[in-house]
């Protein structure tokens, strides 16, 4: 462990981490350092008494609701068939809880913590097109489980195609405002919300309807971050279940999906990998006529709602503009790429 040097952390964190080690009844020494983790998150890896630990300080979603809920989740799908792994919270000896509410800083702001059971492996890296038929099966595997699942609280985050609920500092409205008008954060990418602002409105159309399509408990992040692969390259386990909700069930494949349309490889590889992709999960899942129809709009919504996250993080100044700026980029490139390869895509999905 000669890695783990407490190296980077800060006086206030090497407090906050000992604290949170307490209220778990651990008080052996520990070493620690901090990961690369999401966006949404601090993350460390800690390693005390022989055992290594993840944990997670919530940032953009200090909400108990919304934790307990994707707690729930977890505890929920491991008593499933689902055969990978997923994160497993630590319970407090304290309090019986598997996330904890503690100071964070002298001014007395408070943020919610858990402990995570360390899980081997690494992010893949999608090298070869065939790989994507993994990710397929893993994601189709997930949602045969969770369909399964009845759990007894509710979900806080709408659905995808509800997207008019999920962000009141960028509701739909205001985005199309945003187009017509861009700030002056925004000036470097000003040219595509002007031609966003004569195609969105397509887009929001075509989401009407949504709601008569399948439903159950979706993960609705499944890409190479949110999975681990064993040292064979194989998908062992599926991790931040933060977004899980109850949603569209073809959004699991849409999701995945949306992300191949701007990786840095050929077109003939990314139809590759998308066939690939849409095998895998057909393969646990069948999904109807209505469903495959819908993927091409969901696709696009997947990025529609990356863009509205990012610019409220923008407005609650949490994260730099360039960030809802190459989101910005990214949506008008997929809708582009629409236009153009939607008949293809159509009729990958209906082989």
């Amino acid at each position: 462990m000669s890695d783990f040097q407490n190296k980077g952390l800060s006086l206030t964190e090497q407090q906050l981490i000992s604290n949170v080690l307490t209220l778990y009844g651990i008080t052996s020494g520990w070493q620690g350092k901090r990961s690369e983790g999401g966006m949404n998150n601090s993350t460390f890896m800690l390693h005390t008494n022989g055992a290594t630990y993840m944990m997670r300080q919530y940032e953009t979603h200090n909400d108990q609701a919304k934790i307990a809920f994707e707690h729930g989740v977890l505890t929920a799908l491991r008593h499933t068939d689902f055969k990978l792994d997923s994160p497993r919270p630590v319970v407090s000896v304290k309090n019986h809880k598997t996330y904890q509410v503690v100071q964070a800083d002298a001014e007395g702001r408070t943020k919610i913590v858990t402990l995570f059971h360390y899980l081997e492996g690494v992010n893949p890296l999608w090298e070869q097109a065939d790989q994507l038929l993994q990710l397929g099966r893993a994601a189709g595997h997930l949602s045969s489980s969770l369909a399964k699942l009845d759990l007894k609280s509710e979900p806080v985050y709408p659905p995808y195609y509800r997207i008019d609920e999920a962000y009141p500092l960028c509701s739909p409205s205001r985005l199309m405002e945003l187009c017509a008008s861009p700030p002056e954060t925004l000036t470097a990418c000003a040219a595509q919300l002007a031609q966003l602002r004569e195609e969105l409105p397509g887009l929001f159309e075509a989401l009407r309807g949504m709601d008569q399509l399948p439903h159950q408990l979706v993960h609705g992040d499944v890409n190479a971050s949110n999975v681990l692969a064993d040292s064979q390259g194989r998908i062992c386990a599926i991790l931040d279940f933060e977004f899980a909700t109850w949603d569209l069930r073809v959004m699991e494949l849409a999701v995945p999906m949306s992300d191949m349309l701007t990786m840095d490889k050929s077109e003939a590889w990314m139809w590759k990998a998308q066939a690939r992709l849409v095998e895998g999960f057909r393969e646990k899942v069948e999904l109807t006529a209505q469903e495959l129809r819908a993927i091409p709009h969901l696709i696009l919504l997947r990025s529609l709602d990356v863009v509205m996250h990012f610019i409220s993080r923008m407005m609650e100044g949490t994260d730099e503009p360039r960030v809802a700026v190459e989101q910005i980029v990214k949506l008008k490139q997929r809708m582009d790429w629409m236009r153009l390869n939607e008949r293809q895509l159509r009729t990958l999905l209906t082989e």
